[in-house]
């Protein structure tokens, strides 16, 4: 069930190997990679690249780190929806001739807005969304979109997931 969108990224950033410990432990979490990765997809810029990427190396670090002492599934849940708010951070914009189309968050994925435009059309703008996000409101949209209800229940009710995003919020982050 792995997309053909997700195994490109790992493929392409070399991650294959560093995910194998976390889908061993936890092999619902290649079904929640890979439909994120459908939503997102390879080309939407984060802080220093593709932002999938950074989400998957910020669910590997906090895998890592508690490893051995806690829930390194749970944490590598935290990790993975940690940068959910950069997909308000920026517009992506997809300019075709003197028109431009822009993404809207949330609406659509981004792959389905890519696949209406030419591969080499689309730009980020360095301008925030004009909506006022919280990383916990970001991550909860995104998870609501990406993960199955019985993942969103695990994960984002249970373990509740968003928690770790009260410190930042609580100094206007």
């Amino acid at each position: 069930m792995t997309s053909t969108v997700f195994k490109k990224i790992i493929r392409d950033h070399k991650l294959s190997s560093r995910l194998v410990p976390v889908f061993t432990i936890a092999p619902e979490l290649e079904l929640a990679c890979s439909r994120l990765a459908d939503f997102i997809g390879e080309r939407f810029s984060g802080e220093r690249g593709p932002l999938m990427r950074e989400m998957l190396e910020d669910g590997l670090a906090a895998f890592k780190r508690v490893r051995k002492t806690g829930e390194p599934h749970v944490a590598f849940m935290q990790g993975l929806f940690q940068r959910s708010h950069l997909l308000y951070a920026r517009r992506y914009v997809v300019r075709v001739g003197e028109r431009e189309h822009v993404w809207s968050p949330m609406f659509e994925p981004v792959t389905t807005f890519e696949s209406r435009f030419p591969e080499d059309a689309t730009c980020m703008i360095d301008e925030a969304c004009p909506e006022r996000i919280t990383q916990k409101s970001a991550a909860f949209q995104l998870a609501a979109r990406a993960l199955t209800g019985e993942g969103f229940r695990l994960y984002f009710e249970d373990y509740d997931v968003a928690h770790s995003y009260a410190d930042s919020e609580a100094h206007g982050a």
